[in-house]
């Protein structure tokens, strides 16, 4: 084996060379204008993202610290609101809840006086009918 390179080996390298640029332009002419497009997009994404920072900053400057503490103060408002709120719904519920305990036992206890007059009233017919029934017998004496 010599180091030196036949000519059909240098033919075949040519060849080899020669395929290698051919298949390197067409992939080239298919996916250049497409990468150029996606890097033109992505330049125009960069600039639009610089241009909203800056607008942020500006205006993030343009609030006072008076502004800033005056939100702060109102979101600690709602805070404390939302807790009222909850609080207050909570015992709501449970008012609720006395009532409807306090309207059951109403009832038990209307029910109870209700059996309790109705027990006297047929006691009292009771009562009345022996007295009846002792009036029409005569008694002997």
């Amino acid at each position: 084996m010599s180091e030196e390179i036949s000519d059909s080996e240098q033919q075949d390298i040519l060849e080899h060379n020669e395929t290698v640029r051919a298949l390197s332009s067409g992939l080239l002419q298919i996916y250049e204008p497409k990468l150029k497009k996606v890097k033109d997009n992505l330049k125009e994404l960069i600039n639009k993202q610089n241009d909203l920072q800056i607008a942020i900053a500006t205006e993030k400057q343009s609030y006072s610290s008076q502004q800033i503490q005056e939100v702060n103060e109102m979101v600690l408002k709602t805070r404390a609101y939302k807790e009222k709120v909850a609080r207050i719904k909570m015992q709501m519920h449970q008012i609720h809840q006395r009532t409807k305990n306090l309207r059951a036992k109403a009832l038990e206890i209307q029910e109870l006086k209700v059996n309790q007059c109705a027990s006297k009233l047929q006691q009292l017919h009771y009562e009345e009918s022996l007295v009846a029934s002792s009036k029409r017998t005569p008694r002997k004496s």
